[in-house]
């Protein structure tokens, strides 16, 4: 039973990487890279003399009347990213986390290993995905992840700004002390 179960999900896998990163996940971020293709990666299979990992899939293209993608169109579908939600969030959290302090109902410790706890998880995270993206680049290997790696390091990056940014707020006092060491 655990012989067919892992068969069933090497199968699985191998089918669904194919398909994950058949579209849009050019390893050199090239958009609209044409035959031959820059790379030996190169993957045709709707014919139309473009490598399908530098332009979205065929449902997610946005056509003006000549057919054509503008670059400006591929860049702004794929580079959404949310500064501001992240960052509210966290802030949000964070007021609640000091409320729940100041009315002692967490203690100090608590509360500072809690968001130590969050920032390493974070930056964790983040150094992951982008050792994933240096790995991917650099050596031209496929990581089959069902997500978007660059996304959701940008995300994950984004949080650790706000989270080291309110760290440093937190400790204020032992990093004025260090400079000021005679």
């Amino acid at each position: 039973m655990i012989k067919k179960l892992i068969i069933i999900s090497i199968l699985a896998l191998s089918l669904f990487s194919t398909t994950a990163y058949a579209w849009d996940d050019c390893p050199f971020d090239k958009v609209n890279d044409e035959y031959p293709g820059d790379c030996a990666r190169y993957v045709d299979t709707d014919n139309d003399g473009i490598c399908d990992r530098s332009q979205p899939a065929p449902e997610d293209r946005v056509t003006d009347e000549s057919n054509t993608i503008s670059e400006e169109d591929i860049n702004e579908s794929t580079s959404t990213y949310h500064l501001f939600p992240i960052s509210l969030f966290l802030l949000f959290l964070y007021a609640i986390s000091k409320i729940l302090l100041w009315k002692k109902i967490i203690s100090f410790i608590a509360h500072r290993k809690i968001w130590n706890i969050l920032l390493l998880l974070v930056f964790s995270t983040t150094a992951i995905l982008s050792t994933l993206l240096v790995v991917r680049i650099n050596f031209d290997l496929a990581i089959p992840l069902p997500f978007n790696i660059l996304f959701w390091h940008v995300e994950f990056g984004i949080a650790m700004l706000v989270l080291c940014i309110l760290h440093i707020i937190e400790r204020r006092s032992y990093f004025l002390r260090m400079l000021y060491v005679k």
